[in-house]
């Protein structure tokens, strides 16, 4: 008697591609980026190789060494 064919599964959500996919959200949600507003109160956000953005995250990094060294972290 001949076997039948194996009936496919249906696609697991939580596989491998899933779990990549998950470290990549968090990976992107931890980069630092940098939002202005505009006049009318409009937030834009920066492109990260934009010379005013790579200014801007200098500032808050010297601004942020300055705080640490003044409460002794």
């Amino acid at each position: 008697m001949a076997r039948l064919p194996r009936r496919p599964s249906a696609p697991r959500p939580y596989g491998m591609g899933a779990v990549a996919a998950g470290w990549t959200r968090r990976r992107e949600a931890r980069a630092p980026r940098v939002t202005v507003r505009d006049a009318s109160g409009q937030p834009r956000q920066l492109a990260a190789d934009d010379p005013r953005s790579q200014a801007l995250l200098s500032a808050a990094e010297h601004v942020l060494l300055a705080a640490q060294r003044a409460s002794g972290a």
